[in-house]
Protein backbone atom coordinates (compact mmCIF):
# COMPACT_ATOMS: atom_id res chain seq x y z
CA UNK A 1 0.00 0.00 0.00
CA UNK A 2 1.03 3.49 -0.96
CA UNK A 3 2.19 5.84 1.95
CA UNK A 4 0.35 9.14 2.15
CA UNK A 5 3.20 12.14 2.59
CA UNK A 6 3.14 15.60 3.50
CA UNK A 7 4.27 18.92 2.31
CA UNK A 8 3.79 22.33 3.77
CA UNK A 9 2.86 24.54 0.61
CA UNK A 10 2.26 28.26 -0.02
CA UNK A 11 -1.84 28.84 -0.72
CA UNK A 12 -2.19 30.40 -4.12
CA UNK A 13 -5.53 32.25 -5.21
CA UNK A 14 -5.82 31.14 -8.64
CA UNK A 15 -9.02 33.12 -10.11
CA UNK A 16 -9.84 33.34 -14.20
CA UNK A 17 -10.44 37.19 -14.35
CA UNK A 18 -9.89 39.01 -17.49
CA UNK A 19 -9.71 41.39 -19.54
CA UNK A 20 -12.24 44.80 -17.73
CA UNK A 21 -13.81 42.43 -15.20
CA UNK A 22 -14.65 39.90 -17.78
CA UNK A 23 -13.75 36.63 -17.63
CA UNK A 24 -12.31 33.80 -20.07
CA UNK A 25 -14.26 30.32 -19.90
CA UNK A 26 -12.01 27.72 -18.09
CA UNK A 27 -12.56 24.55 -19.85
CA UNK A 28 -13.92 21.89 -17.48
CA UNK A 29 -12.88 18.41 -17.99
CA UNK A 30 -14.51 15.64 -16.66
CA UNK A 31 -13.41 11.92 -17.73
CA UNK A 32 -14.20 8.62 -16.87
CA UNK A 33 -11.44 6.04 -17.07
CA UNK A 34 -10.34 2.93 -15.36
CA UNK A 35 -6.94 1.28 -14.06
CA UNK A 36 -7.91 -2.08 -15.93
CA UNK A 37 -8.69 -0.45 -18.84
CA UNK A 38 -6.32 -1.00 -22.12
CA UNK A 39 -7.66 2.03 -24.40
CA UNK A 40 -7.66 4.67 -21.59
CA UNK A 41 -4.21 3.41 -21.03
CA UNK A 42 -3.35 3.53 -24.80
CA UNK A 43 -5.29 7.58 -24.78
CA UNK A 44 -4.57 9.02 -21.40
CA UNK A 45 -0.74 9.76 -21.86
CA UNK A 46 -1.88 12.22 -24.84
CA UNK A 47 -4.57 13.47 -23.31
CA UNK A 48 -2.96 14.03 -19.95
CA UNK A 49 0.31 16.20 -21.93
CA UNK A 50 -2.56 18.49 -23.81
CA UNK A 51 -4.19 18.98 -20.73
CA UNK A 52 -0.89 19.59 -18.69
CA UNK A 53 -0.01 22.19 -21.61
CA UNK A 54 -2.93 23.99 -20.86
CA UNK A 55 -3.05 24.38 -17.42
CA UNK A 56 -3.81 27.74 -17.34
CA UNK A 57 -6.87 27.13 -19.50
CA UNK A 58 -8.70 23.90 -17.93
CA UNK A 59 -9.69 22.48 -15.08
CA UNK A 60 -9.57 18.84 -14.91
CA UNK A 61 -11.78 16.04 -13.14
CA UNK A 62 -11.11 12.34 -13.30
CA UNK A 63 -13.65 9.40 -11.91
CA UNK A 64 -12.26 5.53 -11.71
CA UNK A 65 -14.75 3.76 -12.67
CA UNK A 66 -15.96 0.16 -11.65
CA UNK A 67 -15.50 -1.53 -15.15
CA UNK A 68 -14.48 -3.06 -17.21
CA UNK A 69 -12.42 -4.50 -14.23
CA UNK A 70 -10.67 -3.99 -10.74
CA UNK A 71 -9.48 -0.61 -9.63
CA UNK A 72 -8.53 0.48 -6.22
CA UNK A 73 -9.49 4.16 -6.57
CA UNK A 74 -13.25 3.44 -7.81
CA UNK A 75 -13.13 1.84 -4.63
CA UNK A 76 -12.14 5.14 -2.52
CA UNK A 77 -15.03 6.84 -2.85
CA UNK A 78 -17.41 4.61 -4.95
CA UNK A 79 -20.83 6.47 -4.52
CA UNK A 80 -19.50 9.89 -5.68
CA UNK A 81 -18.12 8.23 -9.05
CA UNK A 82 -21.08 6.43 -9.54
CA UNK A 83 -23.13 10.17 -9.30
CA UNK A 84 -21.26 11.75 -11.80
CA UNK A 85 -20.82 8.71 -14.46
CA UNK A 86 -24.63 8.34 -13.94
CA UNK A 87 -25.26 11.85 -14.29
CA UNK A 88 -23.64 12.00 -17.63
CA UNK A 89 -24.86 8.50 -18.69
CA UNK A 90 -21.05 7.54 -19.41
CA UNK A 91 -21.29 3.54 -20.72
CA UNK A 92 -17.87 3.19 -22.03
CA UNK A 93 -14.39 4.35 -20.44
CA UNK A 94 -12.58 5.93 -21.65
CA UNK A 95 -15.02 9.12 -22.36
CA UNK A 96 -14.92 12.44 -21.22
CA UNK A 97 -17.02 15.67 -21.56
CA UNK A 98 -15.82 19.09 -21.87
CA UNK A 99 -18.12 22.10 -20.33
CA UNK A 100 -20.53 19.61 -19.61
CA UNK A 101 -21.19 18.03 -23.13
CA UNK A 102 -18.81 14.89 -24.96
CA UNK A 103 -17.11 16.74 -27.54
CA UNK A 104 -17.28 15.04 -31.46
CA UNK A 105 -15.76 11.92 -32.66
CA UNK A 106 -13.60 13.64 -35.00
CA UNK A 107 -10.89 10.94 -34.67
CA UNK A 108 -12.01 7.55 -35.47
CA UNK A 109 -12.61 6.92 -31.79
CA UNK A 110 -16.31 7.91 -30.20
CA UNK A 111 -17.98 11.15 -29.00
CA UNK A 112 -15.86 11.71 -25.39
CA UNK A 113 -12.84 10.00 -26.81
CA UNK A 114 -9.75 11.50 -24.92
CA UNK A 115 -8.08 11.42 -28.87
CA UNK A 116 -10.43 13.46 -30.01
CA UNK A 117 -9.59 16.79 -27.70
CA UNK A 118 -7.65 18.98 -29.73
CA UNK A 119 -6.23 22.16 -28.92
CA UNK A 120 -8.21 23.66 -31.01
CA UNK A 121 -10.85 23.05 -29.00
CA UNK A 122 -9.91 24.25 -25.80
CA UNK A 123 -8.76 27.51 -27.34
CA UNK A 124 -12.28 27.88 -28.55
CA UNK A 125 -13.39 27.20 -25.46
CA UNK A 126 -10.99 29.29 -23.08
CA UNK A 127 -12.11 32.44 -25.77
CA UNK A 128 -15.61 32.52 -24.74
CA UNK A 129 -16.25 35.23 -22.42
CA UNK A 130 -17.76 33.48 -19.34
CA UNK A 131 -20.88 35.41 -17.66
CA UNK A 132 -19.56 34.51 -14.50
CA UNK A 133 -15.45 35.19 -12.41
CA UNK A 134 -14.42 32.78 -9.99
CA UNK A 135 -11.87 32.88 -7.05
CA UNK A 136 -11.28 30.15 -5.27
CA UNK A 137 -8.76 29.17 -2.64
CA UNK A 138 -8.35 26.13 0.10
CA UNK A 139 -6.18 25.28 2.57
CA UNK A 140 -6.36 22.11 5.20
CA UNK A 141 -6.40 23.13 9.10
CA UNK A 142 -6.03 20.07 11.26
CA UNK A 143 -7.44 17.65 9.10
CA UNK A 144 -10.47 19.46 8.03
CA UNK A 145 -10.58 20.94 4.58
CA UNK A 146 -11.60 24.52 3.94
CA UNK A 147 -12.55 26.07 0.69
CA UNK A 148 -13.48 29.45 0.61
CA UNK A 149 -13.53 32.13 -3.03
CA UNK A 150 -16.16 34.08 -4.68
CA UNK A 151 -18.67 33.91 -7.85
CA UNK A 152 -19.27 37.42 -9.14
CA UNK A 153 -22.08 37.72 -12.40
CA UNK A 154 -20.44 39.64 -14.86
CA UNK A 155 -23.75 39.19 -16.56
CA UNK A 156 -27.44 38.09 -15.66
CA UNK A 157 -27.58 34.12 -15.40
CA UNK A 158 -30.17 32.09 -14.88
CA UNK A 159 -31.42 28.67 -14.44
CA UNK A 160 -31.27 25.37 -12.57
CA UNK A 161 -27.47 26.12 -11.09
CA UNK A 162 -25.29 24.14 -8.78
CA UNK A 163 -22.01 24.80 -7.38
CA UNK A 164 -19.63 21.59 -7.21
CA UNK A 165 -16.86 21.42 -5.42
CA UNK A 166 -14.49 18.59 -5.39
CA UNK A 167 -11.28 17.92 -3.61
CA UNK A 168 -8.21 15.67 -6.58
CA UNK A 169 -4.78 14.46 -6.18
CA UNK A 170 -2.90 15.93 -8.85
CA UNK A 171 -0.92 12.75 -9.42
CA UNK A 172 -1.11 9.31 -8.38
CA UNK A 173 1.69 7.16 -9.44
CA UNK A 174 1.79 3.03 -8.92
CA UNK A 175 5.21 1.10 -9.32
CA UNK A 176 3.21 -1.72 -10.57
CA UNK A 177 -0.45 -0.97 -12.76
CA UNK A 178 -3.42 -1.33 -9.90
CA UNK A 179 -5.75 -2.90 -12.57
CA UNK A 180 -3.13 -5.68 -13.07
CA UNK A 181 -3.69 -5.64 -16.89
CA UNK A 182 -3.25 -2.16 -18.92
CA UNK A 183 0.38 -1.54 -17.54
CA UNK A 184 -0.70 2.45 -16.61
CA UNK A 185 0.59 3.66 -13.37
CA UNK A 186 -0.10 7.23 -13.54
CA UNK A 187 -3.41 8.61 -12.78
CA UNK A 188 -3.97 12.42 -12.85
CA UNK A 189 -6.85 14.65 -11.40
CA UNK A 190 -8.44 11.69 -9.92
CA UNK A 191 -11.72 12.45 -7.74
CA UNK A 192 -11.39 11.96 -4.02
CA UNK A 193 -14.55 13.39 -2.88
CA UNK A 194 -16.99 16.48 -3.44
CA UNK A 195 -17.43 19.10 -1.02
CA UNK A 196 -21.11 18.71 -0.78
CA UNK A 197 -22.15 15.90 -1.77
CA UNK A 198 -22.09 15.23 -6.10
CA UNK A 199 -25.41 16.49 -6.47
CA UNK A 200 -23.69 20.18 -5.74
CA UNK A 201 -24.52 23.52 -4.10
CA UNK A 202 -27.92 25.10 -4.70
CA UNK A 203 -27.05 28.70 -6.64
CA UNK A 204 -30.07 31.54 -6.95
CA UNK A 205 -30.58 33.28 -10.34
CA UNK A 206 -27.91 35.90 -10.17
CA UNK A 207 -28.42 39.62 -11.43
CA UNK A 208 -25.70 41.32 -12.66
CA UNK A 209 -22.97 42.30 -9.66
CA UNK A 210 -24.37 39.56 -8.11
CA UNK A 211 -21.50 38.20 -5.64
CA UNK A 212 -22.16 34.59 -3.89
CA UNK A 213 -19.61 33.71 -1.43
CA UNK A 214 -17.81 30.44 -1.40
CA UNK A 215 -17.50 29.01 2.35
CA UNK A 216 -17.60 25.23 2.67
CA UNK A 217 -15.57 22.70 4.91
CA UNK A 218 -15.34 19.03 5.14
CA UNK A 219 -13.58 16.38 7.55
CA UNK A 220 -11.15 14.36 5.11
CA UNK A 221 -10.84 12.08 8.25
CA UNK A 222 -12.76 8.89 5.91
CA UNK A 223 -11.00 10.20 2.70
CA UNK A 224 -8.17 7.92 1.82
CA UNK A 225 -5.59 10.31 0.21
CA UNK A 226 -2.65 9.07 -1.32
CA UNK A 227 -0.40 12.06 -0.90
CA UNK A 228 -1.27 15.04 0.87
CA UNK A 229 1.11 17.24 -0.90
CA UNK A 230 -0.64 16.68 -4.71
CA UNK A 231 -4.25 17.79 -3.42
CA UNK A 232 -5.69 19.89 -5.21
CA UNK A 233 -9.95 21.63 -4.78
CA UNK A 234 -11.91 22.34 -8.17
CA UNK A 235 -14.84 24.01 -8.60
CA UNK A 236 -17.47 24.94 -11.00
CA UNK A 237 -21.07 26.24 -11.72
CA UNK A 238 -23.29 23.67 -14.04
CA UNK A 239 -26.75 24.38 -14.94
CA UNK A 240 -28.27 20.20 -14.49
CA UNK A 241 -30.93 21.30 -17.06
CA UNK A 242 -28.65 20.68 -19.71
CA UNK A 243 -25.29 19.77 -17.59
CA UNK A 244 -23.86 23.45 -19.28
CA UNK A 245 -20.72 24.63 -17.18
CA UNK A 246 -20.32 28.35 -16.90
CA UNK A 247 -17.14 28.81 -15.27
CA UNK A 248 -14.83 26.66 -13.44
CA UNK A 249 -11.75 27.35 -10.97
CA UNK A 250 -9.11 25.39 -9.32
CA UNK A 251 -6.89 25.84 -6.25
CA UNK A 252 -3.43 23.44 -7.19
CA UNK A 253 -1.43 25.03 -3.75
CA UNK A 254 -2.89 24.07 -0.59
CA UNK A 255 -1.85 25.22 2.73
CA UNK A 256 -1.49 22.51 5.20
CA UNK A 257 -1.73 23.68 9.16
CA UNK A 258 -1.55 21.28 12.18
CA UNK A 259 -1.16 23.12 15.60
CA UNK A 260 -0.18 20.03 17.96
CA UNK A 261 3.29 18.75 17.80
CA UNK A 262 2.55 15.08 19.02
CA UNK A 263 -1.22 13.51 18.12
CA UNK A 264 -1.98 10.42 17.52
CA UNK A 265 -5.76 9.98 15.55
CA UNK A 266 -7.72 7.05 15.38
CA UNK A 267 -8.50 6.33 11.09
CA UNK A 268 -10.95 3.50 10.50
CA UNK A 269 -11.03 -0.20 11.56
CA UNK A 270 -10.99 -2.64 8.30
CA UNK A 271 -10.04 -6.36 7.93
CA UNK A 272 -13.11 -7.67 9.14
CA UNK A 273 -16.63 -9.54 7.68
CA UNK A 274 -19.72 -7.53 6.94
CA UNK A 275 -21.19 -9.74 8.80
CA UNK A 276 -20.25 -12.41 11.80
CA UNK A 277 -22.23 -15.47 13.04
CA UNK A 278 -22.60 -16.12 16.28
CA UNK A 279 -20.31 -17.88 18.65
CA UNK A 280 -16.58 -17.63 19.64
CA UNK A 281 -14.78 -15.68 16.34
CA UNK A 282 -11.16 -14.71 16.24
CA UNK A 283 -10.85 -11.68 13.73
CA UNK A 284 -7.71 -10.02 13.35
CA UNK A 285 -8.63 -6.12 12.43
CA UNK A 286 -6.45 -3.57 10.55
CA UNK A 287 -6.44 -0.14 12.09
CA UNK A 288 -5.64 2.88 9.82
CA UNK A 289 -3.09 4.95 12.59
CA UNK A 290 -2.72 8.69 11.65
CA UNK A 291 -0.27 11.03 12.47
CA UNK A 292 -1.77 14.26 13.21
CA UNK A 293 0.51 16.05 14.36
CA UNK A 294 3.53 18.13 13.50
CA UNK A 295 6.45 15.89 14.59
CA UNK A 296 7.57 12.53 12.66
CA UNK A 297 5.24 9.45 14.80
CA UNK A 298 7.66 6.93 15.57
CA UNK A 299 5.96 5.03 18.10
CA UNK A 300 2.46 4.54 19.44
CA UNK A 301 0.22 2.44 21.81
CA UNK A 302 -3.35 1.12 20.05
CA UNK A 303 -5.46 -0.84 22.52
CA UNK A 304 -8.36 -2.28 21.51
CA UNK A 305 -10.92 -4.73 22.54
CA UNK A 306 -14.24 -6.35 21.86
CA UNK A 307 -17.89 -6.22 22.70
CA UNK A 308 -16.61 -4.72 26.29
CA UNK A 309 -14.01 -7.47 27.18
CA UNK A 310 -10.30 -7.57 27.98
CA UNK A 311 -8.59 -5.20 26.34
CA UNK A 312 -5.16 -5.63 24.20
CA UNK A 313 -2.27 -3.27 23.68
CA UNK A 314 -0.49 -3.23 20.28
CA UNK A 315 2.44 -1.76 20.73
CA UNK A 316 3.63 0.36 17.15
CA UNK A 317 6.78 1.66 15.64
CA UNK A 318 7.43 3.03 12.01
CA UNK A 319 7.81 6.05 11.08
CA UNK A 320 4.90 8.52 9.88
CA UNK A 321 5.11 12.37 8.34
CA UNK A 322 2.44 14.80 9.29
CA UNK A 323 -0.98 13.64 8.29
CA UNK A 324 0.72 10.47 6.89
CA UNK A 325 -1.25 6.60 7.61
CA UNK A 326 -0.48 3.53 7.93
CA UNK A 327 -2.89 0.78 8.26
CA UNK A 328 -1.75 -1.54 11.01
CA UNK A 329 -2.40 -5.09 11.06
CA UNK A 330 -2.93 -5.70 14.96
CA UNK A 331 -2.43 -9.07 16.89
CA UNK A 332 -5.87 -11.74 16.86
CA UNK A 333 -8.57 -10.83 19.19
CA UNK A 334 -11.45 -13.67 20.08
CA UNK A 335 -14.59 -13.37 21.45
CA UNK A 336 -17.79 -14.38 21.74
CA UNK A 337 -20.29 -12.72 18.83
CA UNK A 338 -23.69 -12.60 19.79
CA UNK A 339 -26.90 -14.31 17.29
CA UNK A 340 -29.12 -11.44 17.97
CA UNK A 341 -26.92 -7.81 18.66
CA UNK A 342 -24.42 -6.66 16.93
CA UNK A 343 -20.47 -7.27 18.18
CA UNK A 344 -19.00 -3.67 18.74
CA UNK A 345 -14.74 -3.30 18.42
CA UNK A 346 -13.28 -0.44 19.76
CA UNK A 347 -9.85 1.15 19.00
CA UNK A 348 -8.21 4.13 21.13
CA UNK A 349 -4.43 5.13 20.28
CA UNK A 350 -2.66 6.46 22.84
CA UNK A 351 1.32 7.62 23.61
CA UNK A 352 2.41 8.85 20.56
CA UNK A 353 6.09 9.48 20.90
CA UNK A 354 5.77 8.28 24.53
CA UNK A 355 4.31 11.19 25.38
CA UNK A 356 0.90 12.36 26.12
CA UNK A 357 -1.24 12.88 23.32
CA UNK A 358 -2.43 16.97 22.71
CA UNK A 359 -5.39 15.64 20.91
CA UNK A 360 -7.62 13.33 22.78
CA UNK A 361 -11.30 13.86 20.65
CA UNK A 362 -9.47 11.98 17.73
CA UNK A 363 -7.86 8.62 19.07
CA UNK A 364 -10.95 6.40 19.18
CA UNK A 365 -12.63 4.32 16.47
CA UNK A 366 -15.56 1.93 16.87
CA UNK A 367 -16.70 -0.63 14.08
CA UNK A 368 -19.93 -2.59 14.76
CA UNK A 369 -20.37 -5.90 13.01
CA UNK A 370 -23.89 -6.91 12.31
CA UNK A 371 -25.07 -11.01 13.46
CA UNK A 372 -24.76 -12.82 9.95
CA UNK A 373 -28.47 -13.38 8.68
CA UNK A 374 -30.01 -17.11 9.58
CA UNK A 375 -31.57 -19.98 8.24
CA UNK A 376 -33.01 -23.65 9.62
CA UNK A 377 -32.30 -25.86 6.65
CA UNK A 378 -32.11 -24.33 2.79
CA UNK A 379 -31.35 -21.55 1.06
CA UNK A 380 -32.19 -20.28 -1.95
CA UNK A 381 -29.86 -18.96 -4.46
CA UNK A 382 -31.26 -16.65 -7.85
CA UNK A 383 -28.47 -16.01 -9.96
CA UNK A 384 -29.12 -14.19 -13.02
CA UNK A 385 -26.55 -13.77 -15.66
CA UNK A 386 -24.77 -11.10 -17.88
CA UNK A 387 -23.98 -10.99 -21.49
CA UNK A 388 -20.74 -13.00 -20.01
CA UNK A 389 -22.63 -16.10 -18.03
CA UNK A 390 -19.78 -18.33 -18.28
CA UNK A 391 -17.55 -15.80 -16.07
CA UNK A 392 -19.21 -16.32 -12.43
CA UNK A 393 -18.48 -18.42 -10.13
CA UNK A 394 -19.99 -18.88 -6.60
CA UNK A 395 -19.79 -21.70 -3.68
CA UNK A 396 -20.85 -22.16 -0.43
CA UNK A 397 -18.41 -23.70 2.27
CA UNK A 398 -19.05 -24.50 5.68
CA UNK A 399 -16.58 -23.15 8.53
CA UNK A 400 -14.93 -26.13 7.99
CA UNK A 401 -13.78 -24.97 4.66
CA UNK A 402 -16.11 -27.71 3.11
CA UNK A 403 -17.58 -27.25 -0.29
CA UNK A 404 -21.45 -27.58 0.31
CA UNK A 405 -22.60 -26.81 -2.85
CA UNK A 406 -21.19 -24.41 -6.04
CA UNK A 407 -21.91 -23.46 -9.33
CA UNK A 408 -20.18 -23.31 -13.13
CA UNK A 409 -17.25 -25.37 -12.12
CA UNK A 410 -14.99 -23.89 -15.22
CA UNK A 411 -13.79 -20.56 -13.26
CA UNK A 412 -13.02 -21.74 -9.86
CA UNK A 413 -11.32 -19.43 -6.65
CA UNK A 414 -8.21 -19.34 -8.67
CA UNK A 415 -9.79 -17.57 -11.41
CA UNK A 416 -10.71 -14.33 -10.09
CA UNK A 417 -10.69 -11.22 -11.45
CA UNK A 418 -8.05 -11.82 -14.73
CA UNK A 419 -9.00 -9.07 -16.59
CA UNK A 420 -8.78 -11.36 -19.77
CA UNK A 421 -11.69 -13.63 -21.20
CA UNK A 422 -13.07 -15.64 -21.90
CA UNK A 423 -12.67 -18.33 -18.95
CA UNK A 424 -11.51 -22.10 -19.36
CA UNK A 425 -14.56 -23.77 -21.68
CA UNK A 426 -17.04 -26.09 -19.31
CA UNK A 427 -20.05 -27.89 -20.72
CA UNK A 428 -21.79 -27.04 -17.77
CA UNK A 429 -20.81 -23.06 -17.38
CA UNK A 430 -23.79 -21.17 -17.43
CA UNK A 431 -25.48 -19.49 -20.70
CA UNK A 432 -25.47 -16.00 -20.99
CA UNK A 433 -29.00 -13.83 -19.68
CA UNK A 434 -29.87 -16.61 -18.00
CA UNK A 435 -31.81 -17.26 -14.59
CA UNK A 436 -30.56 -19.78 -12.76
CA UNK A 437 -32.47 -20.88 -9.31
CA UNK A 438 -30.82 -23.18 -6.97
CA UNK A 439 -32.83 -24.54 -3.98
CA UNK A 440 -29.62 -25.68 -1.74
CA UNK A 441 -30.32 -27.85 1.28
CA UNK A 442 -27.70 -27.77 4.14
CA UNK A 443 -26.49 -30.75 6.24
CA UNK A 444 -27.52 -31.27 9.44
CA UNK A 445 -26.48 -29.00 12.32
CA UNK A 446 -25.77 -25.34 13.47
CA UNK A 447 -22.89 -24.01 11.02
CA UNK A 448 -21.70 -20.74 9.94
CA UNK A 449 -21.21 -20.74 6.20
CA UNK A 450 -19.26 -18.52 3.68
CA UNK A 451 -21.18 -17.37 0.23
CA UNK A 452 -18.41 -16.69 -2.39
CA UNK A 453 -19.54 -15.42 -5.64
CA UNK A 454 -16.27 -14.44 -8.03
CA UNK A 455 -16.00 -13.26 -11.75
CA UNK A 456 -13.37 -14.39 -14.25
CA UNK A 457 -13.07 -11.23 -15.93
CA UNK A 458 -13.57 -8.86 -12.56
CA UNK A 459 -16.59 -6.61 -13.40
CA UNK A 460 -19.01 -8.87 -11.49
CA UNK A 461 -22.89 -9.34 -12.75
CA UNK A 462 -23.06 -6.19 -15.18
CA UNK A 463 -26.35 -4.51 -16.41
CA UNK A 464 -29.30 -6.55 -15.23
CA UNK A 465 -27.29 -9.61 -13.74
CA UNK A 466 -26.80 -9.82 -10.41
CA UNK A 467 -27.54 -12.89 -7.23
CA UNK A 468 -30.11 -12.98 -4.26
CA UNK A 469 -29.56 -15.36 -1.53
CA UNK A 470 -32.70 -16.01 0.35
CA UNK A 471 -33.06 -17.76 3.78
CA UNK A 472 -35.86 -20.59 4.35
CA UNK A 473 -38.75 -18.16 4.42
CA UNK A 474 -38.13 -16.16 1.18
CA UNK A 475 -36.08 -13.44 3.16
CA UNK A 476 -32.98 -12.01 1.40
CA UNK A 477 -29.86 -12.41 2.84
CA UNK A 478 -27.34 -11.01 0.54
CA UNK A 479 -27.39 -9.92 -2.79
CA UNK A 480 -25.23 -7.75 -5.48
CA UNK A 481 -26.57 -4.66 -4.32
CA UNK A 482 -23.86 -4.85 -2.08
CA UNK A 483 -20.57 -4.34 -3.44
CA UNK A 484 -19.62 -7.34 -5.95
CA UNK A 485 -16.79 -6.80 -8.82
CA UNK A 486 -14.41 -8.97 -8.81
CA UNK A 487 -16.21 -11.73 -5.73
CA UNK A 488 -18.21 -10.67 -3.15
CA UNK A 489 -17.64 -12.90 0.56
CA UNK A 490 -20.96 -13.49 2.85
CA UNK A 491 -21.49 -15.11 5.71
CA UNK A 492 -25.10 -16.82 6.78
CA UNK A 493 -25.56 -18.88 9.98
CA UNK A 494 -27.86 -22.14 9.65
CA UNK A 495 -29.77 -24.38 11.95
CA UNK A 496 -30.70 -27.85 10.32
CA UNK A 497 -32.61 -30.38 12.01
CA UNK A 498 -31.92 -34.05 10.80
CA UNK A 499 -34.46 -35.66 9.05
CA UNK A 500 -32.50 -39.07 8.11
CA UNK A 501 -29.30 -40.30 9.43
CA UNK A 502 -25.95 -40.63 8.24
CA UNK A 503 -25.81 -43.98 7.73
CA UNK A 504 -29.21 -44.70 6.33
CA UNK A 505 -28.26 -41.98 3.35
CA UNK A 506 -25.25 -44.20 3.05
CA UNK A 507 -27.00 -47.26 2.78
CA UNK A 508 -29.59 -46.05 0.33
CA UNK A 509 -26.96 -44.93 -1.82
CA UNK A 510 -24.85 -46.97 -4.93
CA UNK A 511 -22.43 -45.59 -7.66
CA UNK A 512 -21.23 -47.55 -10.62
CA UNK A 513 -19.41 -48.31 -12.37
CA UNK A 514 -16.53 -47.56 -10.86
CA UNK A 515 -13.90 -47.25 -11.81
CA UNK A 516 -15.80 -45.04 -15.14
CA UNK A 517 -14.76 -43.61 -18.05
CA UNK A 518 -18.07 -42.42 -19.64
CA UNK A 519 -21.29 -42.68 -17.71
CA UNK A 520 -21.53 -43.26 -13.76
CA UNK A 521 -25.13 -44.51 -12.45
CA UNK A 522 -26.04 -42.79 -9.19
CA UNK A 523 -28.81 -44.88 -7.33
CA UNK A 524 -30.60 -43.84 -4.70
CA UNK A 525 -33.58 -45.40 -2.56
CA UNK A 526 -34.90 -43.03 -0.28
CA UNK A 527 -37.40 -44.97 2.62
CA UNK A 528 -38.96 -41.45 3.30
CA UNK A 529 -39.41 -38.50 1.13
CA UNK A 530 -36.59 -36.44 0.76
CA UNK A 531 -35.49 -33.05 -1.13
CA UNK A 532 -31.96 -34.76 -3.16
CA UNK A 533 -29.23 -32.85 -4.40
CA UNK A 534 -26.30 -34.78 -6.21
CA UNK A 535 -22.68 -32.74 -6.38
CA UNK A 536 -19.67 -34.11 -8.10
CA UNK A 537 -16.11 -32.37 -6.98
CA UNK A 538 -12.56 -33.08 -7.65
CA UNK A 539 -9.48 -33.66 -5.44
CA UNK A 540 -9.55 -30.31 -4.71
CA UNK A 541 -12.58 -29.77 -3.40
CA UNK A 542 -14.06 -27.67 -6.46
CA UNK A 543 -17.77 -28.60 -7.75
CA UNK A 544 -17.55 -29.50 -11.29
CA UNK A 545 -21.08 -31.14 -11.47
CA UNK A 546 -24.41 -30.63 -9.54
CA UNK A 547 -28.05 -31.46 -10.21
CA UNK A 548 -31.23 -31.42 -7.38
CA UNK A 549 -33.56 -34.18 -8.53
CA UNK A 550 -36.50 -32.68 -6.36
CA UNK A 551 -38.22 -34.06 -3.48
CA UNK A 552 -38.14 -37.82 -4.10
CA UNK A 553 -39.32 -41.40 -1.97
CA UNK A 554 -38.34 -44.70 -3.37
CA UNK A 555 -35.58 -45.77 -5.85
CA UNK A 556 -34.14 -42.68 -8.41
CA UNK A 557 -31.25 -43.66 -11.38
CA UNK A 558 -29.11 -40.18 -11.66
CA UNK A 559 -26.92 -40.85 -15.12
CA UNK A 560 -23.75 -38.81 -15.09
CA UNK A 561 -21.49 -38.10 -18.02
CA UNK A 562 -17.91 -37.57 -17.08
CA UNK A 563 -16.86 -38.33 -20.03
CA UNK A 564 -14.98 -34.40 -20.33
CA UNK A 565 -13.85 -35.29 -16.66
CA UNK A 566 -9.83 -34.84 -16.82
CA UNK A 567 -8.67 -38.50 -14.92
CA UNK A 568 -8.53 -38.86 -11.29
CA UNK A 569 -10.13 -39.23 -8.13
CA UNK A 570 -13.66 -37.62 -7.73
CA UNK A 571 -16.30 -37.60 -4.91
CA UNK A 572 -20.19 -37.76 -5.37
CA UNK A 573 -22.15 -35.80 -2.51
CA UNK A 574 -25.39 -36.90 -1.96
CA UNK A 575 -27.42 -34.78 0.12
CA UNK A 576 -31.17 -35.24 1.38
CA UNK A 577 -32.79 -33.60 4.64
CA UNK A 578 -30.21 -31.51 5.99
CA UNK A 579 -27.69 -35.10 5.81
CA UNK A 580 -24.90 -35.69 3.13
CA UNK A 581 -23.11 -38.73 1.89
CA UNK A 582 -19.54 -38.57 0.24
CA UNK A 583 -18.65 -41.35 -1.96
CA UNK A 584 -14.99 -42.11 -3.70
CA UNK A 585 -14.83 -42.72 -7.38
CA UNK A 586 -12.34 -42.85 -10.26
CA UNK A 587 -12.17 -41.53 -13.42
CA UNK A 588 -10.15 -43.49 -15.90
CA UNK A 589 -9.69 -43.11 -19.80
Amino acid sequence: MMKRLFTILTATLLTCVGINGQSNTMFMVEEGTQASCGPCAGQNPAFDALLEANNDKVVVLKYQTWWPGFDPMYLDNPDHVAARINYYGINGVPTAVGNGAEWANDCGAWPGAPACLSQDEIDAAYDVISPLTMNLSAQLVNGTLEVTGDITADQALSGNLKLRIALTEQTILYEDAPGGTNGETEYNHVMKTFVGGPGGISLDDMAMGDVYTINESVSLGSVNVYNYDQLEVVAFVQDDTDKQVYQAAKDQTIEIIVDAANNAAAGDISGTPGVICSGTQTLTPVFTLINGGSETLTSADIVYSANGGAEQTFNWTGSLETLGSEDVTVDPITFDASATEASVLNFMVMNPNGVTDEVVTDDTSELSIEPAPATENTVELTITTDPWGDEVYWEIRTASGIVAWGGNPNVGLDNVATGTFPPPFDANSYGNNQTYVEEIPLPAGTDCYTFHITDYFGDGLTGSGGYTLKDNNGNTMHSDVEDYQDQAIKDFSASSSVGISENELASAISIGPNPVNDILNVRINMDSQEAITIEVMNSLGQIVHSEGLGSISGFSLTEIDVKSFDEGMYYVNVLAGGTSSTTKFTVIK
